[in-house]
């Protein structure tokens, strides 16, 4: 008898659940992404009492009057399309994170026993005419999509972080941003919050856009589309920033201004990028407008003027790696993190035409006088495991560490 009844058990999940199938692992994230899903496909069959029980029942609880059409299995999530064409998502230990009712033929909203209460008392009152077509559960709260199509996203305490664009002005609940903007930017307010992994994207209603950090520290301020404020409050630019404009830029105003993990990085009016480090010395201007002013890092200042003496800095910019040095007559160095030279090139000099000798290892300019008399020297680069070098006439020699040959490339 007991053998009968689990069999009599088994077929009527079998009916329940008309298709359950599996793919293969995709290697894809664990976020909530729609577009994902659908694009991972059926694969092959699995045992539908694998799955069926919890499913089945949050289906018969909710959506009674449809059925499960086909279920689908990938490395994280359950994909479960009902007879009226509702979709569900579930995670692999069955709580549900999606569901769209957009084309359901029975189910003309979400069913108003999954939307939060605080969710659906905002929808109510701010679009009493609209229903709830699809509700997703985000890593950081909830995003909702109405039946005319409009996008909102709350975060865990379901303030509304982002509303589609269709906002005109309204407030956010987040007081650290209100009270920014409030100072800053009083003659105008808040047009949209986008709450992202990382950082808050918010755009005033004149054009301006500010990010903030999780810790609603401000990061970047763009005023360039801005139809009030034609230059970044001074208030927010450090007055070092501030000081170097007015002597070198009289006429240009700040449009943008970033932190960055270096320093700083502004952008002028007439177009003009300025990059700063931490102590505020320009380490980029982001178009050759330095005429030749000498960098604020003495080790590259001795460096030039010891090996490059009848020329002077144009610019310097600062990478995660390294720091690239462009001279006036057009020579290009780049320097490690530790002012070490890794490589030159005089190729486009009009002062040096080749590489200072005192910096090329004996080895290598014997190597070039036997071989290549007739030639010098245009670049050279230190390696990981040796050197390589380009001479004049075009040809590219790599040495080994013990300046034995290892390739050359004739072009």
């Amino acid at each position: 008898m007991k053998k009968l009844a689990l069999f009599a058990a088994c077929i009527a999940l079998s009916f329940a659940v008309s298709s359950c199938t599996k793919e293969t692992p995709t290697g894809g994230n664990n976020n909530s992404n729609n577009n994902q899903w659908e694009a991972e496909g059926n694969g092959a069959p699995v045992n539908a009492m694998e799955i069926a029980t919890d499913i089945v029942t949050f289906v018969n609880t909710h959506f009674p009057e449809a059925s499960i059409l086909s279920c689908n299995q990938t490395e994280h999530y359950y994909r479960v399309i009902l007879s009226d064409n509702t979709k569900v998502y579930f995670t692999r230990a069955f709580e549900w994170v999606e569901v769209n009712c957009e084309h359901s033929s029975i189910y003309g909203a979400v069913p108003a026993t999954l939307v939060p209460e605080q969710i659906a008392a905002y929808v109510s009152a701010n679009y009493p005419n609209q229903h709830i077509d699809e509700i997703e559960r985000e890593n950081n709260g909830w995003e909702i999509e109405l039946s005319n199509d409009v996008e909102l996203k709350f975060d865990a305490n379901f303030n509304v972080v982002n509303n589609g664009g269709n906002g005109g002005g309204s407030s956010t609940e987040y007081p650290d941003i209100n009270t920014f903007v409030s100072t800053y930017f009083s003659q105008t307010e808040i047009l949209s919050i986008k709450a992202e992994d990382d950082e808050y994207e918010v755009e005033l209603a004149d054009g301006t856009e500010i990010s903030f950090n999780l810790n609603f520290e401000w990061t970047h301020i763009d005023c360039e589309e801005s139809s009030i404020y034609s230059a970044v409050p001074t208030e927010l630019v450090p007055e070092q920033i501030t000081a170097y404009v007015n002597t070198n830029f009289p006429n240009q105003q700040i449009e943008q201004i970033e932190r960055e993990h270096y320093g700083w990085e502004i952008e002028l009016k007439n177009g003009q990028e300025i990059k700063f480090d931490t102590n505020f010395n320009v380490i980029g201007n982001g178009g050759g407008n330095g005429g030749g002013t000498p960098s604020d890092y003495a080790e590259i200042n001795t460096f030039v003027d010891t090996y490059f003496p009848q020329v002077g800095i144009l610019k310097v910019e600062v990478d995660e790696h390294e720091y690239e040095v462009k001279l006036t007559d057009g020579t290009e160095i780049t320097f490690n993190l530790a002012f070490e030279w890794k490589s030159i090139d005089c190729d486009e000099s009009n002062v040096y035409d080749v590489v200072p000798t005192e910096l090329v290892p004996e080895q290598i300019s014997a190597y070039v006088a036997m071989n290549y008399p007739n030639q010098h020297i245009d670049k050279i680069e230190k390696k990981a495991n040796g050197w390589e070098i380009e001479l004049s006439n075009g040809v590219e020699i790599e040495f080994d560490s013990n300046f034995n040959v290892i390739h050359i490339d004739h072009k």
